[in-house]
Protein backbone atom coordinates (compact mmCIF):
# COMPACT_ATOMS: atom_id res chain seq x y z
CA UNK A 1 0.00 0.00 0.00
CA UNK A 2 1.44 3.81 -1.00
CA UNK A 3 1.29 6.96 0.72
CA UNK A 4 -1.14 7.64 -2.36
CA UNK A 5 -3.96 4.92 -1.02
CA UNK A 6 -3.09 5.75 2.82
CA UNK A 7 -4.70 8.72 2.47
CA UNK A 8 -8.15 7.35 1.32
CA UNK A 9 -7.93 6.62 5.59
CA UNK A 10 -8.17 10.39 5.98
CA UNK A 11 -10.88 13.15 6.32
CA UNK A 12 -10.96 16.73 6.62
CA UNK A 13 -13.37 17.02 9.72
CA UNK A 14 -14.79 20.70 9.71
CA UNK A 15 -15.52 21.63 13.63
CA UNK A 16 -13.53 24.53 13.62
CA UNK A 17 -14.41 25.97 10.34
CA UNK A 18 -17.46 26.48 11.59
CA UNK A 19 -16.58 27.82 14.76
CA UNK A 20 -16.08 24.54 17.24
CA UNK A 21 -12.17 24.87 19.08
CA UNK A 22 -13.56 22.44 22.31
CA UNK A 23 -10.80 25.00 23.98
CA UNK A 24 -13.59 27.86 24.93
CA UNK A 25 -15.34 30.59 24.04
CA UNK A 26 -12.61 32.94 22.94
CA UNK A 27 -11.11 30.61 20.81
CA UNK A 28 -14.82 30.11 19.13
CA UNK A 29 -14.76 33.33 18.07
CA UNK A 30 -11.71 33.44 16.79
CA UNK A 31 -12.39 30.34 14.70
CA UNK A 32 -15.80 32.07 13.62
CA UNK A 33 -13.95 35.91 12.52
CA UNK A 34 -11.11 33.77 10.68
CA UNK A 35 -13.85 31.65 8.66
CA UNK A 36 -15.91 34.67 7.82
CA UNK A 37 -13.61 36.26 5.94
CA UNK A 38 -14.01 35.46 1.68
CA UNK A 39 -11.77 32.44 1.17
CA UNK A 40 -10.60 31.19 3.85
CA UNK A 41 -12.25 27.83 4.27
CA UNK A 42 -11.38 27.19 0.78
CA UNK A 43 -7.51 27.47 1.56
CA UNK A 44 -7.82 25.30 4.19
CA UNK A 45 -9.56 22.78 2.18
CA UNK A 46 -8.01 23.74 -0.95
CA UNK A 47 -4.21 22.67 1.30
CA UNK A 48 -6.36 19.28 2.36
CA UNK A 49 -6.99 18.54 -1.42
CA UNK A 50 -3.02 19.45 -2.25
CA UNK A 51 -2.20 16.97 0.38
CA UNK A 52 -3.88 13.82 -1.30
CA UNK A 53 -7.36 14.15 0.89
CA UNK A 54 -10.07 13.27 -1.02
CA UNK A 55 -12.79 13.15 1.82
CA UNK A 56 -14.46 15.62 3.80
CA UNK A 57 -17.38 16.02 6.54
CA UNK A 58 -19.67 18.93 6.60
CA UNK A 59 -22.68 19.25 8.01
CA UNK A 60 -26.36 21.17 7.51
CA UNK A 61 -26.37 24.97 6.91
CA UNK A 62 -28.77 25.10 10.02
CA UNK A 63 -25.67 23.56 12.32
CA UNK A 64 -23.72 26.98 12.80
CA UNK A 65 -23.83 30.26 11.54
CA UNK A 66 -21.05 29.68 9.19
CA UNK A 67 -22.20 25.65 8.43
CA UNK A 68 -23.66 26.84 4.63
CA UNK A 69 -20.29 28.78 3.95
CA UNK A 70 -18.60 25.91 4.84
CA UNK A 71 -20.94 23.64 2.19
CA UNK A 72 -20.61 25.91 -0.06
CA UNK A 73 -17.02 25.55 -0.50
CA UNK A 74 -17.13 21.99 -0.88
CA UNK A 75 -19.85 22.56 -3.40
CA UNK A 76 -17.71 24.59 -5.79
CA UNK A 77 -14.40 22.22 -5.24
CA UNK A 78 -17.00 19.67 -6.91
CA UNK A 79 -18.06 22.54 -9.12
CA UNK A 80 -14.33 22.86 -9.62
CA UNK A 81 -13.71 19.26 -11.11
CA UNK A 82 -12.27 17.67 -7.89
CA UNK A 83 -12.92 13.91 -7.22
CA UNK A 84 -14.08 14.01 -3.23
CA UNK A 85 -16.73 12.47 -1.39
CA UNK A 86 -18.55 13.83 1.61
CA UNK A 87 -19.85 12.41 4.96
CA UNK A 88 -22.41 15.01 6.20
CA UNK A 89 -23.50 14.90 9.57
CA UNK A 90 -27.45 15.95 10.42
CA UNK A 91 -28.64 15.93 13.74
CA UNK A 92 -31.35 13.96 14.82
CA UNK A 93 -34.25 16.18 15.97
CA UNK A 94 -35.65 13.90 18.90
CA UNK A 95 -38.71 15.01 20.70
CA UNK A 96 -40.49 13.84 23.55
CA UNK A 97 -44.51 14.41 22.62
CA UNK A 98 -44.35 18.10 20.88
CA UNK A 99 -41.18 18.89 23.07
CA UNK A 100 -37.57 18.89 22.58
CA UNK A 101 -35.11 16.14 24.14
CA UNK A 102 -33.27 18.69 26.10
CA UNK A 103 -29.51 17.96 25.89
CA UNK A 104 -28.49 18.24 30.25
CA UNK A 105 -31.93 15.97 30.62
CA UNK A 106 -30.25 13.56 27.81
CA UNK A 107 -26.96 13.82 29.37
CA UNK A 108 -28.20 12.97 32.67
CA UNK A 109 -29.99 10.09 31.32
CA UNK A 110 -27.13 8.35 29.96
CA UNK A 111 -25.42 8.69 33.40
CA UNK A 112 -28.81 7.11 35.74
CA UNK A 113 -28.57 4.24 32.73
CA UNK A 114 -24.72 3.45 33.00
CA UNK A 115 -23.52 4.59 36.21
CA UNK A 116 -24.89 0.95 37.36
CA UNK A 117 -22.13 -0.53 35.43
CA UNK A 118 -19.38 1.73 35.65
CA UNK A 119 -19.91 3.84 38.93
CA UNK A 120 -17.20 6.49 37.36
CA UNK A 121 -19.30 7.24 34.66
CA UNK A 122 -21.22 10.82 36.56
CA UNK A 123 -17.56 12.40 37.14
CA UNK A 124 -16.43 11.21 33.74
CA UNK A 125 -19.16 13.20 31.83
CA UNK A 126 -19.25 15.89 34.20
CA UNK A 127 -15.33 16.41 34.22
CA UNK A 128 -14.82 16.05 30.46
CA UNK A 129 -12.93 18.68 29.14
CA UNK A 130 -15.24 18.96 25.81
CA UNK A 131 -18.21 18.91 27.41
CA UNK A 132 -17.36 21.25 29.59
CA UNK A 133 -17.34 24.13 27.15
CA UNK A 134 -20.94 23.65 26.86
CA UNK A 135 -22.76 26.53 28.68
CA UNK A 136 -23.63 25.66 32.14
CA UNK A 137 -22.83 22.33 32.01
CA UNK A 138 -21.60 21.75 35.60
CA UNK A 139 -24.69 23.46 36.93
CA UNK A 140 -27.24 22.11 34.22
CA UNK A 141 -26.20 18.27 34.17
CA UNK A 142 -26.50 17.55 37.76
CA UNK A 143 -29.66 19.78 38.18
CA UNK A 144 -31.51 17.89 35.59
CA UNK A 145 -33.69 15.32 36.30
CA UNK A 146 -33.60 12.04 33.55
CA UNK A 147 -36.27 10.81 31.25
CA UNK A 148 -37.57 7.70 32.13
CA UNK A 149 -39.47 4.75 30.70
CA UNK A 150 -42.73 6.09 29.81
CA UNK A 151 -40.66 9.59 28.49
CA UNK A 152 -38.82 6.65 26.25
CA UNK A 153 -42.32 5.39 24.74
CA UNK A 154 -43.08 9.04 23.75
CA UNK A 155 -40.29 9.60 21.89
CA UNK A 156 -40.73 10.92 17.87
CA UNK A 157 -38.46 12.31 15.43
CA UNK A 158 -39.27 15.48 13.75
CA UNK A 159 -38.88 13.94 10.15
CA UNK A 160 -40.11 17.33 8.48
CA UNK A 161 -36.47 18.34 9.46
CA UNK A 162 -35.04 15.33 8.59
CA UNK A 163 -36.00 15.89 5.14
CA UNK A 164 -34.96 19.24 4.93
CA UNK A 165 -31.36 18.30 6.20
CA UNK A 166 -30.99 15.26 3.88
CA UNK A 167 -31.77 17.23 0.74
CA UNK A 168 -29.13 19.42 1.20
CA UNK A 169 -26.64 17.09 -0.17
CA UNK A 170 -28.57 14.77 -2.64
CA UNK A 171 -26.88 16.85 -5.79
CA UNK A 172 -23.53 16.26 -4.09
CA UNK A 173 -20.95 13.27 -3.94
CA UNK A 174 -21.67 11.80 -0.54
CA UNK A 175 -19.91 8.61 0.41
CA UNK A 176 -21.91 8.14 4.12
CA UNK A 177 -24.42 9.95 5.71
CA UNK A 178 -23.71 10.21 9.45
CA UNK A 179 -26.99 10.73 11.42
CA UNK A 180 -25.50 12.46 15.17
CA UNK A 181 -24.89 11.17 18.27
CA UNK A 182 -28.57 11.62 19.35
CA UNK A 183 -28.46 7.94 18.50
CA UNK A 184 -26.85 7.29 21.72
CA UNK A 185 -30.39 8.21 23.36
CA UNK A 186 -32.34 5.99 20.93
CA UNK A 187 -30.41 3.47 21.32
CA UNK A 188 -30.56 3.61 25.43
CA UNK A 189 -34.10 4.55 25.34
CA UNK A 190 -34.34 0.86 23.05
CA UNK A 191 -35.84 2.69 19.97
CA UNK A 192 -34.28 0.85 17.53
CA UNK A 193 -37.88 1.40 15.33
CA UNK A 194 -36.94 4.96 15.23
CA UNK A 195 -33.60 4.33 14.33
CA UNK A 196 -34.30 1.77 11.80
CA UNK A 197 -36.44 4.26 10.31
CA UNK A 198 -34.23 6.97 9.95
CA UNK A 199 -31.67 4.77 7.91
CA UNK A 200 -34.86 3.88 5.84
CA UNK A 201 -35.33 7.63 4.94
CA UNK A 202 -31.41 8.20 4.60
CA UNK A 203 -31.29 5.23 1.70
CA UNK A 204 -34.63 6.28 0.40
CA UNK A 205 -32.71 9.80 -0.64
CA UNK A 206 -30.72 7.58 -2.37
CA UNK A 207 -27.34 8.12 -0.30
CA UNK A 208 -25.48 4.51 0.05
CA UNK A 209 -23.67 4.76 3.20
CA UNK A 210 -25.21 5.39 6.90
CA UNK A 211 -22.82 5.91 9.63
CA UNK A 212 -24.42 6.42 13.00
CA UNK A 213 -22.77 9.16 15.10
CA UNK A 214 -21.86 7.64 18.61
CA UNK A 215 -20.60 8.67 21.78
CA UNK A 216 -21.25 5.96 24.60
CA UNK A 217 -19.62 3.68 22.01
CA UNK A 218 -19.21 1.34 25.18
CA UNK A 219 -22.61 0.63 25.05
CA UNK A 220 -24.41 2.19 22.04
CA UNK A 221 -21.89 -0.21 19.41
CA UNK A 222 -23.07 -3.74 21.04
CA UNK A 223 -26.69 -2.96 21.72
CA UNK A 224 -26.63 -1.62 17.87
CA UNK A 225 -24.41 -4.56 16.70
CA UNK A 226 -27.38 -6.98 18.40
CA UNK A 227 -30.60 -5.18 17.17
CA UNK A 228 -29.69 -3.69 13.68
CA UNK A 229 -28.11 -4.56 10.26
CA UNK A 230 -29.19 -1.33 8.30
CA UNK A 231 -26.82 0.62 9.68
CA UNK A 232 -22.63 0.21 7.64
CA UNK A 233 -20.86 1.71 11.14
CA UNK A 234 -19.80 4.13 13.24
CA UNK A 235 -18.53 7.49 13.90
CA UNK A 236 -16.46 7.89 17.37
CA UNK A 237 -14.44 9.41 19.24
CA UNK A 238 -10.70 7.64 19.78
CA UNK A 239 -7.87 9.16 21.20
CA UNK A 240 -5.31 8.10 24.30
CA UNK A 241 -6.85 10.77 26.95
CA UNK A 242 -10.29 9.11 26.45
CA UNK A 243 -12.44 12.18 25.67
CA UNK A 244 -15.28 11.22 25.10
CA UNK A 245 -15.19 8.16 25.66
CA UNK A 246 -18.28 6.60 27.35
CA UNK A 247 -19.17 4.55 29.63
CA UNK A 248 -15.56 4.12 29.71
CA UNK A 249 -12.37 4.33 27.62
CA UNK A 250 -11.76 0.89 28.22
CA UNK A 251 -15.58 -0.15 27.06
CA UNK A 252 -15.04 2.12 23.96
CA UNK A 253 -12.16 0.25 23.23
CA UNK A 254 -13.46 -2.83 23.38
CA UNK A 255 -16.65 -2.24 21.19
CA UNK A 256 -14.16 -0.67 18.59
CA UNK A 257 -12.37 -3.71 18.06
CA UNK A 258 -15.13 -6.14 18.37
CA UNK A 259 -17.57 -4.50 15.52
CA UNK A 260 -17.43 -6.12 12.43
CA UNK A 261 -18.86 -2.82 10.83
CA UNK A 262 -16.61 0.11 9.54
CA UNK A 263 -15.49 3.07 12.38
CA UNK A 264 -14.45 6.09 11.64
CA UNK A 265 -12.38 7.88 14.49
CA UNK A 266 -13.07 11.06 15.91
CA UNK A 267 -11.71 13.54 18.21
CA UNK A 268 -8.19 12.05 18.12
CA UNK A 269 -6.68 15.01 18.91
CA UNK A 270 -9.12 15.59 21.54
CA UNK A 271 -9.73 19.07 20.67
CA UNK A 272 -6.16 20.17 20.18
CA UNK A 273 -5.07 18.55 23.70
CA UNK A 274 -3.02 15.48 22.23
CA UNK A 275 0.39 15.86 20.44
CA UNK A 276 -0.24 14.49 16.56
CA UNK A 277 2.34 11.80 16.43
CA UNK A 278 0.81 10.09 19.64
CA UNK A 279 -2.92 11.16 18.53
CA UNK A 280 -2.56 9.06 15.40
CA UNK A 281 -0.60 6.22 16.72
CA UNK A 282 -3.62 5.60 19.13
CA UNK A 283 -6.60 5.73 16.61
CA UNK A 284 -4.26 3.61 14.05
CA UNK A 285 -3.83 1.06 15.81
CA UNK A 286 -7.58 -0.12 16.11
CA UNK A 287 -9.05 -1.16 12.40
CA UNK A 288 -10.44 2.01 11.44
CA UNK A 289 -12.01 2.51 7.82
CA UNK A 290 -11.06 6.25 8.38
CA UNK A 291 -10.21 9.15 10.79
CA UNK A 292 -11.45 12.61 10.81
CA UNK A 293 -9.37 15.79 11.64
CA UNK A 294 -10.26 18.77 11.84
CA UNK A 295 -7.90 21.81 11.43
CA UNK A 296 -8.21 25.80 11.89
CA UNK A 297 -5.04 26.46 8.98
CA UNK A 298 -3.04 25.54 6.39
CA UNK A 299 -0.27 24.69 8.74
CA UNK A 300 -2.27 22.62 10.95
CA UNK A 301 -3.48 20.49 7.61
CA UNK A 302 -0.32 20.08 6.90
CA UNK A 303 1.53 19.77 10.29
CA UNK A 304 -1.54 16.95 11.37
CA UNK A 305 -2.19 15.40 7.99
CA UNK A 306 1.94 14.44 7.63
CA UNK A 307 2.01 13.30 10.81
CA UNK A 308 -1.19 10.82 10.12
CA UNK A 309 0.34 9.47 6.55
CA UNK A 310 4.09 8.59 8.75
CA UNK A 311 2.28 6.99 11.23
CA UNK A 312 0.10 4.84 8.57
CA UNK A 313 3.15 4.55 6.39
CA UNK A 314 4.76 3.08 10.17
CA UNK A 315 1.94 0.56 9.50
CA UNK A 316 1.79 -0.71 6.39
CA UNK A 317 0.94 -3.53 5.48
CA UNK A 318 -2.43 -3.21 6.87
CA UNK A 319 -4.05 -6.47 5.56
CA UNK A 320 -6.75 -4.45 3.72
Amino acid sequence: MDAVDLTDLLVLGHLPMVGISYQGREKDEEYRARFSRPGEMRRVIDSAVGAGIRKFATSAPGFTSLASIHLEALRQLVDDGHDISLIPCIGVPIKVGDTMVNVFRRWRTYVAAERGLHPGVEERVLNDPILNFREGWKRGLPASRPYDEEDFERLTIDWEQVEEDLEHFVDLPVSHMEPGSETDFLTMAGRFDLIGELVDRIRGHGYRGVLLGVHHAGVTIPRLDEELEGPDGYVTPLNPLGVMMFPTKASAEKAVRSTEKAVYAIKSLAGGRVEPARAFTYAFSFDVEGCMIGAASVAEVEEDFKAALEVLQGLVPRGR
